[in-house]
């Protein structure tokens, strides 16, 4: 987990500004199964797989060789960012429940699921391996108090959408979508996956109120802040 808080001190009085946070799933292992690791920050992860009896969410390591799915191994094929860049751990729809991670190929394959205990303001991630006929399916869905705020395709990533991130899809594929607003704040974010993916640098952007109560707790628990 790595943290940013920006503090700015003047004329006795300190401003605090919005709270940018992001989970790289550092720290965990191939193939562990996610839920509350992220509770303590108020973050809990599940998953809804569309193909089989189990809903799993699991951690792949990217920096692996001779895995059950080379798709999900770097280095990278295409995509808008440094193909040689090393991420580590992604997380998956587990296809299967016998602890070797591979993630879940039907299409559709499920839902990721993230649930705050706080609103958010922002949203951005990094995507793998996003092949180009699982782009109709795919979305990315904001909801506040159960309703849904906005669902953006993931076309709209791609040079020409509304989005645009210069997103480049395919098999093997890499692209870091930057942190981006919606029709309003939020509270739960589900990727609709329409196919073999992963996904990792999750980051999120808490408006200036909920800031106080984070920097609280983050000098209680001694988290470690970027920039």
């Amino acid at each position: 987990m790595k943290y940013t808080t920006a503090i700015a001190l003047a004329a006795g009085i300190v401003s605090v500004a919005n709270a940018s946070e992001q989970i790289d799933f550092s720290g965990l292992v191939h193939g562990e199964i996610v839920a509350e690791q992220y509770a303590g920050m108020g973050v809990h992860i599940s998953a809804m797989n569309l193909n089989q009896p189990f809903d799993l969410a699991a951690i792949f390591d990217t920096g692996l060789s001779s895995t059950s799915d080379p798709d999900l191994e770097g280095p990278w094929s295409m995509g808008n960012t440094d193909l040689n860049t090393e991420l580590g751990n992604v997380l998956i729809i587990q296809e299967n429940d016998n602890g070797d991670p591979d993630d879940e190929g039907g299409r559709p394959a499920g839902e990721l699921q993230f649930d705050f205990d706080f609103t958010v303001r922002s949203f951005g991630f990094t995507v793998v391996d996003v092949e180009s006929d699982t782009l109709e399916h795919s979305l990315v869905s904001f909801y506040l108090n159960g309703a849904l705020i906005e669902s953006i395709g993931f076309g709209e990533f791609e040079a020409s959408g509304s989005y645009d991130n210069g997103a480049i899809y395919g098999n093997n594929s890499i692209n870091m979508i930057s942190e981006f607003e919606v029709a309003g704040d939020f509270d739960r974010v589900v990727f609709n996956v329409g196919g073999s993916m992963a996904f990792d640098n999750i980051q999120f952007t808490v408006p200036a109120p909920g800031s106080l109560a984070l920097l609280g707790l983050g000098g209680a628990m001694g988290f470690r802040r970027r920039r």
